[in-house]
């Protein structure tokens, strides 16, 4: 889908027009600067989702991670033409806690947000949503945002997909996946007890997680880049 944006006369038009949109008086000349760039953060998006799709479930956080940290960057560069403008937003902008070696639950496990980074621009800049200095999302928290995921929390805990802390559910899926990944690259005995043991609750969750993040977030953030072109015609 993403090939609509594989011709640098097009993709052009398009950030001029947006960038127009947002008042920019240079918009010709940033629509060129960052022409390349856009397809190109699109193209590596792509790749990583497609390499997530057929590689083995032990891998598939990392890919699906960095997929979308490419595909979110793609989306900034139509509304704010001097992205990245400072290596503050480079950072992830989110931190995981020292975890446990016993007793680990992944359901009570949080991420916290960080001051600077691209977590906390995206937010801002694409939903117009702030986050607070040093907020923090637990995984079970993050997980009732996935609509897709509530007949398995009925199903599991008795309970409805009750969400009594709402965000963006792109957000979540960022959060989700970034501590994924992090699982998946530094806890790798208690990552691979669970993939191979079926003994946790957090299986079920987290491998249904990683099937409907690989299917939506692309589709969700495609739907934004023409949703954006849209509100100019």
């Amino acid at each position: 889908m993403w090939e609509v944006f594989y011709s640098s006369n097009f993709v052009h038009q398009f950030l001029i027009e947006r960038y127009k949109q947002e008042g920019r008086e240079d918009a010709e000349k940033k629509s060129y600067d960052n022409c390349y760039p856009f397809m190109y953060y699109l193209q590596h998006g792509k790749k990583f989702y497609d390499t997530a799709h057929e590689a083995p479930l032990a891998i598939k956080p990392v890919l699906l991670f960095y997929g979308n940290v490419q595909l979110l960057k793609a989306c900034l560069l139509t509304i704010h033409p001097d992205y990245p403008e400072s290596s503050s937003v480079l950072a992830h902008g989110v931190s995981t806690r020292k975890r446990k070696k016993q007793n680990y639950d992944f359901f009570k496990d949080e991420v916290k947000i960080q001051k600077h980074g691209l977590f906390t621009y995206f937010s801002e800049k694409m939903f117009h949503v702030k986050h607070a200095y040093g907020e923090k999302f637990s995984m079970g928290q993050l997980l009732r945002q996935i609509e897709e995921l509530s007949p398995l929390f009925d199903l599991y805990f008795k309970q409805r997909n009750e969400q009594n802390k709402h965000i963006h559910e792109i957000v979540a899926h960022y959060l989700l996946l970034y501590n994924l990944s992090m699982i998946c690259r530094y806890e790798t005995e208690w990552w691979y007890d669970l993939l191979h043991s079926y003994s946790n609750d957090a299986y079920p969750f987290i491998v249904q997680f990683l099937d409907v993040t690989e299917r939506k977030v692309p589709r969700y953030l495609y739907h934004y880049l023409l949703h954006s072109k849209k509100d100019q015609d």
